[in-house]
Order: structure tokens, then sequence, then C-alpha cells
């Protein structure tokens, strides 16, 4: 009876979860239909199954996966306890989980499903590049606090983190060689956070409108 009521209650906390997300998707894509634009692909489905960059898109089956607090690994709440207190002391792990990865990971992620309904394909250094625009662009307007307290940990990163890049080697071609190696890694990270930063120091900083129109591509 006690495994019932607790995987009862997980259910439950899934549910919410989901329906969570889905609001914001489908407020995401609400807004680029607003615009005049007809999605070529349909709503992608939302699967909690931890992806080990903690949000993947995959544009063979039209999925979104994301994460649950609840079911990490312990190091990985480790990680956001870390994370979370060199942002703020108050801040916790699961409250920096929780606007990392169900905020600001799962907009990106739609950017990835965006590009797709264009049929833009790109090296992973400029497709990670235009999803970071897309997902810049959206929460500097839909909540500039918070983007500027994301564009504040990303700078964090790169302050503190050495550039996994080897002396001589273009950052780019190197993302490239080791694509399928580096999600859920600190590599990854600080790659994830230079571009952002790179992103914020953009002229003209494109609006969301902009993005989606050129699908993360810089205005030319």
């Amino acid at each position: 009876m006690l495994v019932l009521i607790i995987n009862t209650a997980s259910a439950q906390q899934n549910d919410t979860l989901i329906k969570k997300l889905t609001v914001l998707r489908d407020s995401y894509i609400s807004e680029i239909k607003s615009f005049g634009f007809n999605p070529s692909l349909a709503p992608p489905v939302i699967v909690l199954d931890n992806p080990r960059s903690f949000g993947n898109y995959d544009d063979e089956k039209n999925i979104l996966h994301t994460c649950d607090w609840n079911t990490l690994p312990v190091q990985m709440h480790q990680l956001f306890d870390a994370f979370g207190k060199n942002i703020h002391p108050a801040l916790t792990g699961e409250q920096f989980f929780e606007i990392s990865v169900h905020q600001w990971i799962f907009i990106h992620e739609l950017g990835h499903w965006w590009r797709a309904c264009q049929n833009i394909t790109a090296d992973p250094y400029e497709n990670e590049k235009a999803a970071n625009r897309i997902a810049s662009a959206y929460w500097n307007e839909h909540d500039p606090q918070f983007y500027q307290l994301m564009l504040k940990f990303f700078n964090g990163v790169i302050e503190h983190s050495p550039s996994p890049v080897p002396a001589g080697q273009d950052k780019a071609q190197y993302l490239k060689d080791n694509y399928q190696k580096l999600p859920g890694g600190a590599a990854y990270t600080w790659y994830q956070s230079i571009m952002i930063v790179e992103v914020g120091k953009e002229h003209p900083f494109e609006t969301f409108r902009q993005v989606v129109q050129n699908a993360g591509k810089p205005l030319q």
C-alpha cells in the first residue's frame, strides 16, 4: 500500500509538471502563430526522461526531452545546489533547477523545434547558438529580470571555468568534433554559456519576432 501511495504521488507530480510545461510550450507556439507563421510540425511531445544535457529536442520523433527533479541522480542535485548558491545564497538547488531547466533550457529546445519547422540544419555551434539567440530574445521580452539573472549565471560560468578548447583550435570545430561526448559535462556548460554571452552582446539585439522570422540566424 505504501508503494502504491508513493507511485501515485509521483504520477501526480509528473502530471502537474507536464501540464505546466505544456502551457509554456503552447504559449510559445501561439505567439509564433500570432506573428503570422504556421509551424510545419505539431507541438513536440514532452517527455520526462532526464537527458544528460537537461534538455534535448529529437527532430526525428518530434519529442522534447526534459528532466524531473525527483528522479535526477543525487550528484545532479548537488550540482544545482552549487549553481543556485553561486547566484544567490537563498536560491535552492531545486529552485535553480526549475528556472534553468524548465524555463531557459525548455525554451532553448523549442528554438530547435522551430528551426526544424523551417528545415534548417547547421553545424553544432551555429545550431546551438541560434537556439540560444531565440531563448535570449524570448526571455528578454517576457521576463527581462529573469534574462539578466541567467546572463549573470552564464557570465559567472565563463569567469570561473577554463575553456575546454585546446590551444590553437577553433571552438566551433572542436564542438563539432566532440559534440556527442560533451553534453552533460562542464565543457558543454561552458559552450552554452559562451554562446549566450556572445548573443547578449550582439547589435542589434533582436526581438523575439525577429529571431522567429530568421529562425535564430542573426540579422544581416
